[in-house]
């Protein structure tokens, strides 16, 4: 059965009215940003974070001019190279946390990869199994007093999902005697074995 012309432009004239309510309601009313906004869980080094995805357990965070990665021949630098050991425990379903960044004290943000001088590589942790991994970040000594670190699911969008915001606790001293540390800090490599202790 053939539609009449008048019955097809009524229809697109429809669907073109529709579009222009809508754009009018979405340019009228925005979407707030806290829609979107990740669900930021506070916690401190020691104590356990629970997020959507996974329990999250960070440990006592230390650094120096040098670090000797489990992969690869030593790193120096100028700055400091900040190691936080993590204890990761996947809810429900195999996770790949990849995403890390340092709010320094510094007010600026330094993003962490998944390879490079600064990284964060857990590899996927398994429902009820502890994985261990460290974040390694490359900052200026000033970054660090205040300093939080934060760890999330997707390196790529933290929007509306959970994000661990850890307050390392660390301080000036710190900083200052990081900065004068020439002792390589070792980085573990990733593992479901708890890292050998010194």
């Amino acid at each position: 059965m053939r539609r009449s012309r008048g019955q097809t432009v009524g229809a697109a004239a429809a669907v073109l009215a529709a579009l222009a309510v809508g754009h009018v309601v979405v340019s009228a009313f925005p979407v707030d940003d806290r829609v979107s906004a990740p669900f930021v869980r506070p916690t401190v080094v020691g104590e356990t974070v629970e997020l959507r995805y996974a329990r999250l357990t960070v440990g006592e965070p230390t650094g120096s001019t040098v670090v000797s990665p489990a992969a690869s021949s030593l790193l120096s630098t100028p700055g400091v190279f900040l190691t936080v050991p993590l204890t990761i425990v996947a809810s429900g379903q195999p996770r790949l946390l990849s995403f890390a960044e340092l709010l320094g004290g510094d007010g600026r943000t330094y993003t962490v990869f998944t390879s490079g001088r600064s990284s964060f590589l857990a590899g996927t942790a398994q429902p009820g199994v502890p994985r261990y991994a460290t974040v390694s970040v490359e900052v200026p000594p000033e970054a660090l007093p205040g300093a939080h670190l934060r760890i999330g699911l997707n390196q790529e969008d933290q929007r509306a999902d959970d994000l661990a915001d850890i307050d390392l606790g660390l301080t000036q001293a710190d900083a200052d005697a990081w900065a004068a540390q020439d002792t390589p800090v070792p980085v573990p490599p990733r593992s479901d074995e708890p890292p050998e202790q010194p």
